[in-house]
């Protein structure tokens, strides 16, 4: 069974990937801020881990920086509901903290975040 962390200060977020992740093999832990992703990030063994780029207290930025080094071997995905000219920065900060950005925007579209997992889990068989 595969591992996957969602981490969102907007809890009726998680309800999308479970709804697309649930006909898998998935087990789907969430986190409702950096520091308890953390904590989860140091007991559990992730396979993929999806954060939200804009958060109160720890942003997704430094909650990637902080999980990296936790756990190097987890694939760690950036997702946002914003938009706006500055994201390019906070892209390319996220890639020098050793996540990836696969343009995931909040709505998400149906099997969106099943493509994306499924992708991300191939690369690393």
């Amino acid at each position: 069974m595969k591992k996957v962390l969602v981490v969102d200060d907007v809890e009726i977020v998680f309800s999308a990937f479970k709804e697309d992740l649930a006909s898998g093999d998935f087990q789907i832990d969430t986190a409702l801020s950096g520091i308890s992703a953390l904590e989860k990030a140091k007991s559990t063994a992730y396979d993929v881990i999806f954060i939200d780029l804009f958060m109160p207290g720890m942003d997704g930025v430094q909650t990637c920086k902080a999980i990296h080094e936790i756990s190097p071997e987890s694939k760690l995905v950036a997702f946002t509901g914003n938009v706006y000219t500055g994201l390019i920065n906070t892209e390319i900060a996220f890639k020098l903290a050793g996540g990836e950005i696969h343009f995931l925007y909040k709505p998400f579209l149906q099997g969106e975040i099943r493509k994306i997992t499924q992708k991300l889990l191939q690369r690393s068989n």
